[in-house]
């Protein structure tokens, strides 16, 4: 054996005088894949395959998304998502899924139901904010994650608890809920698209943007308003304001003044 051989030979021996695996000057053939490469490959899981997607949606948005791009996000085929997720339309109800674990709990302590309705309401919608791109699929897709559940228990005993009856309680966080998702999808609609970016904040600008809106035939008078209605509303104030005319609906008792 030649020299050269030989030094080939004993580099890829192990302690116990076996060829190391992958070496091609000893089998002759490709090298195979050992430990270091398959600690390269990333370690998938479904919540890693359903955050990356929401992750990719809130950079690309939802039409965009496909599993093989997905993939190639993730660093590998997308065919191999399938063991994680089994369609397109999983993809998307676990899309919804990811987006509801960020749903927080109220504290155990004792907070006032009104404070917690309002706490509810506004991180509804920084979720939705958070997403703007993703979140219709929360009216879209027909699926309540866990999480979204769990939220909905801990609130529903927090209201029982303050004196609510169930069936009441119930009542309450569906309007709450479905008050702070619409409000919050069209927020992020009309004013934070990813086609028209976001609302502009001095008045020549929104003023372009709202003659943009309008038919170009609409008479003056309706193109003030528009301007009006559209171009001066403080969105923050606005949905606070929804919240307290829901409260104190809620906590007006029938007769009282200014009830």
């Amino acid at each position: 054996m030649a020299p050269r051989a030989r030094a080939a030979r004993a580099a890829s021996m192990a302690g116990n005088g076996t060829p190391m695996a992958g070496n091609p000057a000893v089998t002759g053939g490709p090298a195979v894949a050992g430990p270091a490469d398959s600690a390269a490959r990333p370690r998938l899981t479904r919540q890693k395959v359903l955050r990356a997607a929401l992750e990719f949606a809130d950079a690309n948005g939802l039409a965009a998304l496909s599993m093989h791009k997905l993939g190639a996000e993730l660093g590998v085929q997308g065919m191999s998502l399938y063991s994680h997720v089994a369609s397109k339309d999983a993809l998307l109800d676990g899309i919804v899924e990811a987006m509801t674990s960020e749903a927080e709990i109220p504290p155990a302590d004792g907070m006032d139901w009104r404070d917690a309705l309002r706490h509810l309401a506004r991180e509804i919608r920084a979720m939705i904010l958070r997403h703007p791109a993703a979140a219709p699929l929360l009216v879209r897709r027909p699926v309540m994650p866990t999480r979204r559940l769990e939220q909905v228990d801990a609130y529903r005993t927090l209201l029982v608890r303050e004196g609510f009856t169930e069936d009441r309680a119930l009542d309450v966080l569906r309007t709450v809920y479905v008050y702070a998702h619409g409000y919050a999808l069209a927020e992020a609609c009309f004013t934070r698209c990813a086609e028209c970016g976001p609302w502009p904040g001095d008045e020549l600008s929104q003023m372009r943007r709202v003659t943009q809106m309008v038919p170009r035939d609409a008479p003056d008078h309706l193109l003030r308003l528009a301007m009006l209605f559209c171009g001066r509303c403080d969105m923050d104030d606005q949905f606070n304001l929804g919240i307290e005319l829901m409260i104190r609906g809620l906590d007006c008792k029938s007769g009282e003044p200014g009830c």
